[in-house]
């Protein structure tokens, strides 16, 4: 593969974020030396690991606990950029725009998209789409976002406008509330729901555009080369050909199923659905909280775009639940009142945290 192409990077001349531009460009350079990267916040760098080269290291998100180090082979990341192409029919170049941060998998995907493809990435702020002098770019191309970015846009009347012009917007990372799914059916915007982690290499099961435009929930059917299963905890296993491997050579694999800690459940239709983490359960005094369901009747809430629901260690309760919540201006008073009325006492976290972004997320 030519790691040094030129007409690539003259393709991506029009990305107003240089800094992820360049991040690119030095990861491929690390490549063409024929060495492996690890790709940190701030710059990506070099390393020998023994089981291969041109390997990718990557940091989960860290949101149930400590970051963990995923490592993924090119032949890996090449797979999971042909099953998405097989799944939208794609026979041109893939266009993308990459407004996440590219050392996450979520972001680098796009990169590796275009670039096994022939195609291009634009690199820009999200806030972007919120300008009208860039809508010639965005015209069929596909953007990944994550929906504290959809929320805020959903604002904004010319990004509604440029986000119709993609050719489809894959919104994935954190559960989607209604409030923000319907308000992108009605703009009529292209979402594509997505089911993926760092160590699927991101995207395993969709919900086409069509689905999601007609109002059906979950995150849509399994992609070409992917299999799922459940196990008989209802904990969803995975078995494709993008499985990373981890720092420590230790994965949560059985017979090259993968197995999550995401609990869900297929209709019959084929259609899957999460419904939470396994291993976040939070002990509070003696009673079991299910963060997932405790955060999707806080995303119900109007106005409330992301939250993230955690523990603190307290000496009465043993876990204090707690809320992390954005934006900034939620009325916290009369969500205690909203939640009175759909949560046990227990559920309702004791502190709410206001912030304009998540920790551990985008």
């Amino acid at each position: 593969m030519n790691y040094q192409n030129k007409e690539f990077w003259e393709r991506s001349k029009e990305s107003t974020d240089r800094k992820s531009l360049l991040y690119a460009q030095s990861v491929f350079r690390i490549l063409s030396e024929g060495r492996s990267v690890i790709m940190q916040p701030d710059a990506p760098f070099a390393f020998s690991p023994e089981v291969q080269s041109q390997s990718f290291m990557f940091r989960t998100s860290g949101t149930t606990g400590k970051p963990k180090q995923r490592l993924h082979s090119l032949t890996g990341l090449e797979h999971a950029c042909f099953r998405l192409r097989d799944f939208l029919k794609l026979n041109s170049p893939f266009l993308a725009i990459s407004c996440l941060p590219i050392f996450h998998i979520g972001g680098w995907m796009q990169v590796m998209r275009s670039w096994t493809s022939g195609g291009s990435v634009i690199f820009m702020n999200y806030r972007d789409f919120e300008s009208t002098k860039s809508s010639e770019l965005f015209v069929n191309r596909y953007v990944s976002l994550v929906p504290t970015q959809l929320h805020v846009l959903l604002k904004s009347k010319i990004a509604c406008e440029n986000l119709r012009l993609c050719g489809g917007i894959f919104l994935g990372g954190s559960y989607c509330n209604e409030e923000i799914a319907n308000n992108a059916r009605e703009e009529g915007l292209p979402v594509f729901l997505c089911y993926g982690m760092t160590e699927t290499a991101g995207m395993v099961c969709i919900l086409n555009k069509e689905d999601f435009a007609r109002g059906v929930n979950g995150v849509g059917k399994v992609m070409p080369g992917v299999l799922l299963k459940l196990d008989q905890s209802k904990r969803i296993c995975i078995k494709c050909e993008s499985l990373s491997g981890a720092e420590n050579g230790v994965i949560n694999t059985s017979d090259g199923w993968f197995s999550t800690s995401d609990i869900g459940d297929c209709t019959k239709d084929g259609y899957w659905r999460i419904s939470h983490r396994i291993d976040r359960v939070i002990n509070t005094g003696g009673e079991k909280v299910i963060p997932d369901l405790v955060e999707k009747i806080i995303l119900s809430f109007p106005g409330v775009s992301g939250c993230l629901v955690s523990w603190r260690v307290d000496q009465k309760w043993g876990q204090r639940v707690i809320s992390h919540i954005c934006p900034k201006n939620v009325d916290i008073p009369e969500l205690k009142k909203f939640l009175s009325t759909r949560l046990q006492p227990f559920e309702i976290p004791k502190e709410f945290i206001l912030s304009d972004s998540l920790p551990g997320k985008i």
